[in-house]
């Protein structure tokens, strides 16, 4: 469970979350809310990639020193170097996090052909696949999906919504169009409570 105490958040004197509260309980949530309110940014301070706030963020009731440890987050709110290729932003990945290269999630969204193309060469749809599998490789108890079904083909999502059916940790994701998780046992929640 993820639980969010007063958090407060800034984006140039204007307020993104002002003393903000959530509990985010279940093992599948579909965090819903209208585009430019604070999905990503939210994500981005979960899983520790801005340390800008204030207030406080448990994991099971505890605090994290390093949430990178413990929560992966594929977003377009990361940046990769975009003149490294896909094989190498996913080696980076493996040695850092003293991971397995991720092969069997290569095969699984059919990205084995656009390994070795540049990230900023690379569709829409191929950086989302690649997101994913950067993000999903590290197997976290916490996994952040922002917009997961995003330019990805069919195929690829029917796939995904596979892999995810069975994960083992908690899920929190954002999507325009969340019908299909339903399916695979996630919740709705709004970001704000009415």
């Amino acid at each position: 469970m993820i639980q969010i105490e007063n958090l407060t958040k800034v984006f140039i004197h204007k307020p993104i979350f002002e003393n903000y509260q959530a509990q985010f309980e279940a093992q599948k949530v579909c965090l819903e809310a209208p585009n430019g309110l604070g999905k990503s940014t939210l994500f981005t301070l979960i899983a520790g990639i801005d340390r800008a706030y204030k207030g406080t963020i448990l994991y099971d009731g505890s605090l994290i020193e390093s949430p990178q440890t413990k929560v992966a987050l594929a977003s377009d709110a990361i940046a990769y170097p975009e003149f490294l290729t896909a094989r190498q932003l996913l080696s980076m990945t493996q040695k850092s996090w003293q991971c397995t290269f991720p092969e069997a999630l290569i095969e699984m969204l059919q990205f084995t052909p656009f390994l070795d193309t540049s990230y900023a060469a690379l569709s829409s749809g191929n950086q989302k696949k690649l997101q994913l599998i950067n993000a999903l490789m590290r197997q976290t108890p916490y996994m952040i999906l922002d917009e997961p079904s995003a330019a990805l083909d069919h195929q690829s999502l029917k796939k995904l919504l596979t892999y995810l059916h069975s994960y083992q940790g908690q899920l929190l994701i954002s999507c325009h169009e969340p019908a299909p998780f339903w399916d695979i046992g996630f919740v709705s929640q709004p970001l704000f409570a009415s």
